[in-house]
């Protein structure tokens, strides 16, 4: 019976098996696809690109050489600023809250876009942002609340930061001929001493996942949302992180295509996933009205809050970086030149006989991060 059920099975599977073709004929040029946020009392910044066939495997179509334009009903007009690869920003904005705006597009093409009129919401500040220790790794959540019930529906964004070290410092460097061949080591030069460069950097990650939430089935506008989850040992905690959170006010059918969105990229493409659906959006092309245009348009001011944690203030952390050593002879130092020398071995007649070779990810810690401390960095 068992043997039975298992050919059932796999014939099954083999037979279900056909190549899907979506009911859908997208122009050659694909359809415009706008992403970002505008902010009231901030930047805006926009990314506009084409969508490609399911089929297709070349990389993002952007859209370039397009006229960006925030305009208002009360005839108000800001204009984007294109920076090259598809994305257009206005540095500060001070948008009137009692005011309707509008996005409008015009493509290198002559194609017309304009969102929906939109009213910009008022995001309450963030009451705070915290972590716990969970599952022996920390989770980082956010705190918020509407005294006055109006928001309902949020996004947030995390940009994170974290201070490095390298596991091992260097006080060598390999010794080279004039054809730049490596003929052995040597110690730095005194007005170097240990390469402090290469040792203390910064690394950063901004959220690509939509955060979203929702308290329209509390009784309150108050919300806890968790939004990281750094796991054990990971190298952020190991000397200082910090994360800044941005949170955005959504109308409800923002909050809607959004989610859907989320949905769509995140639950999809398994065996038993969610099919795919529609995403309507409030941007619609003025001239082929019937051409699908993706994207959502919503307008709010930005509240933010950031966090810091102390290596010290977890406890048991326990990260360490995978470094293998080996002990190379000054001799053989071309063939282990792949490796980076740390410190002397061993002497001989007061001429290094041999060193410590280190994998190079392990000493220099620009090959994971940058050595400029960030602005805001204590």
């Amino acid at each position: 019976m068992k043997k039975l059920v298992f050919c059932c099975l796999t014939i099954l599977l083999f037979c279900c098996k056909e190549k899907y073709d979506a009911p859908v004929n997208v122009p050659v040029t694909g359809y415009l696809v706008i992403e970002g946020y505008i902010s009231t009392n901030g930047p805006a910044e926009l990314q506009l690109s084409r969508s490609i066939p399911l089929d297709d495997t070349a990389k993002m179509i952007n859209e370039t050489l397009a006229q960006v334009r925030l305009q208002g009903r009360d005839n108000t007009i800001y204009s984007f600023t294109e920076n090259g690869g598809g994305r257009y920003t206005i540095s500060n904005l001070n948008l009137n809250t009692s005011q309707q705006y509008r996005l409008y597009i015009k493509s290198k093409s002559g194609k017309e876009y304009a969102s929906d009129y939109v009213t910009p919401r008022v995001a309450p500040p963030i009451d705070s942002v915290a972590w716990i220790r969970q599952n022996d790794g920390v989770q980082i959540y956010v705190n918020t609340h509407d005294p006055k019930n109006n928001t309902w529906y949020y996004r947030w964004t995390t940009e994170e930061t974290w201070e490095f070290n390298s596991t091992y410092y260097t006080s060598l460097d390999f010794d080279r001929n004039s054809e730049k061949r490596i003929i052995g080591v040597k110690y730095r030069r005194p007005d170097q001493g240990l390469d402090t460069r290469i040792f203390t950097c910064w690394a950063n990650q901004s959220s690509t996942s939509l955060l979203l939430g929702s308290s329209k089935k509390l009784s309150t506008d108050s919300i806890h949302k968790p939004l990281i989850d750094i796991v054990p040992h990971s190298w952020k905690l190991s000397v200082l992180y910090s994360v800044l959170v941005k949170q955005y006010a959504l109308s409800k059918e923002e909050y809607e295509f959004l989610d859907k969105m989320k949905k769509n990229s995140e639950e999809t493409g398994s065996f038993f996933g969610r099919q795919p659906s529609e995403l309507k959006g409030n941007i619609q092309c003025i001239t082929t009205p019937n051409e699908p245009v993706i994207g959502f348009i919503g307008i709010a001011n930005r509240q933010e809050k950031r966090l810091w944690i102390k290596r010290s203030e977890v406890p048991f952390w326990n990260y360490t970086q995978d470094c293998y050593t080996y002990t190379v002879p000054t001799d053989s130092a071309e063939y282990y030149s792949y490796l980076m020398p740390t410190n002397p071995v061993e002497y001989e007649n007061g001429r290094i006989k041999s060193y410590l070779g280190v994998s190079p990810v392990c000493v220099d810690c620009t090959l994971r991060g940058v050595n400029v401390k960030p602005s805001f960095w204590p």
